[in-house]
Protein backbone atom coordinates (compact mmCIF):
# COMPACT_ATOMS: atom_id res chain seq x y z
CA UNK A 1 0.00 0.00 0.00
CA UNK A 2 1.61 3.54 -0.63
CA UNK A 3 0.96 7.02 0.84
CA UNK A 4 -0.74 9.88 -0.85
CA UNK A 5 0.63 13.15 0.46
CA UNK A 6 -2.57 15.12 1.54
CA UNK A 7 -1.95 19.20 1.71
CA UNK A 8 -4.88 20.90 3.62
CA UNK A 9 -4.87 24.74 3.36
CA UNK A 10 -7.14 27.16 5.73
CA UNK A 11 -7.61 30.52 4.22
CA UNK A 12 -9.50 33.67 5.74
CA UNK A 13 -9.97 36.12 2.88
CA UNK A 14 -11.34 40.04 3.19
CA UNK A 15 -14.61 39.98 2.24
CA UNK A 16 -13.78 42.97 -0.32
CA UNK A 17 -10.99 40.65 -1.61
CA UNK A 18 -13.05 37.47 -2.29
CA UNK A 19 -14.00 37.39 -6.01
CA UNK A 20 -9.84 38.48 -6.72
CA UNK A 21 -8.98 35.11 -4.04
CA UNK A 22 -11.81 32.57 -6.45
CA UNK A 23 -10.65 34.12 -9.43
CA UNK A 24 -6.82 33.84 -8.77
CA UNK A 25 -8.14 30.12 -7.11
CA UNK A 26 -9.49 28.58 -10.37
CA UNK A 27 -6.37 29.20 -12.49
CA UNK A 28 -4.83 27.30 -9.90
CA UNK A 29 -7.50 24.63 -9.41
CA UNK A 30 -7.44 24.21 -13.75
CA UNK A 31 -3.79 24.19 -13.92
CA UNK A 32 -3.14 21.57 -10.64
CA UNK A 33 -5.20 19.20 -11.28
CA UNK A 34 -3.43 18.65 -14.88
CA UNK A 35 -0.09 18.30 -13.17
CA UNK A 36 2.04 15.13 -13.18
CA UNK A 37 1.29 13.56 -9.49
CA UNK A 38 -1.80 14.96 -8.86
CA UNK A 39 -4.48 12.74 -7.38
CA UNK A 40 -6.89 15.67 -6.35
CA UNK A 41 -7.31 19.61 -6.13
CA UNK A 42 -10.48 20.84 -4.66
CA UNK A 43 -11.73 24.06 -3.09
CA UNK A 44 -14.48 24.01 -0.24
CA UNK A 45 -16.22 27.09 1.44
CA UNK A 46 -17.23 27.00 5.09
CA UNK A 47 -20.97 27.50 5.38
CA UNK A 48 -20.16 28.54 9.47
CA UNK A 49 -17.70 31.48 8.88
CA UNK A 50 -18.24 33.92 5.78
CA UNK A 51 -15.12 33.84 3.06
CA UNK A 52 -13.30 31.07 5.28
CA UNK A 53 -12.36 28.29 2.47
CA UNK A 54 -10.13 24.84 2.62
CA UNK A 55 -7.87 23.87 -0.25
CA UNK A 56 -7.52 20.33 0.01
CA UNK A 57 -4.69 18.53 -2.14
CA UNK A 58 -3.87 14.95 -2.78
CA UNK A 59 -0.29 13.84 -3.99
CA UNK A 60 1.45 10.87 -5.31
CA UNK A 61 4.72 12.14 -3.46
CA UNK A 62 6.84 14.69 -2.21
CA UNK A 63 8.90 15.34 -5.73
CA UNK A 64 5.45 16.40 -7.31
CA UNK A 65 4.30 18.53 -4.66
CA UNK A 66 7.43 20.52 -4.83
CA UNK A 67 7.53 20.70 -8.55
CA UNK A 68 3.87 21.96 -7.70
CA UNK A 69 5.62 24.96 -5.53
CA UNK A 70 7.05 26.45 -8.45
CA UNK A 71 4.35 26.15 -10.60
CA UNK A 72 3.46 29.80 -12.17
CA UNK A 73 -0.41 29.72 -10.59
CA UNK A 74 0.28 29.20 -7.38
CA UNK A 75 3.32 31.83 -7.06
CA UNK A 76 0.84 33.96 -8.45
CA UNK A 77 -1.65 33.25 -5.16
CA UNK A 78 1.40 33.27 -2.71
CA UNK A 79 2.44 36.87 -4.28
CA UNK A 80 -1.52 38.15 -3.33
CA UNK A 81 -2.37 36.36 -0.50
CA UNK A 82 -0.77 38.83 1.69
CA UNK A 83 -3.41 41.34 -0.01
CA UNK A 84 -6.33 38.59 0.15
CA UNK A 85 -5.91 37.62 3.66
CA UNK A 86 -7.73 38.35 6.54
CA UNK A 87 -5.36 36.42 8.88
CA UNK A 88 -2.82 34.12 8.54
CA UNK A 89 -3.16 31.13 6.03
CA UNK A 90 -2.74 27.60 8.36
CA UNK A 91 -1.40 24.45 6.23
CA UNK A 92 -1.19 20.96 7.09
CA UNK A 93 0.57 18.49 5.56
CA UNK A 94 -0.28 14.83 6.15
CA UNK A 95 0.25 11.31 4.73
CA UNK A 96 -2.88 8.80 4.50
CA UNK A 97 -2.43 4.94 3.29
CA UNK A 98 -3.57 4.64 -0.65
Amino acid sequence: MSEVKVINAIFFIKSEQRENFLADAKVLLTSARDEEGCLAYELYESFEEANKFVMVENWRDAAAIEAHNQTPALLQLFKAMPTYAAKETIVTVSDKKA
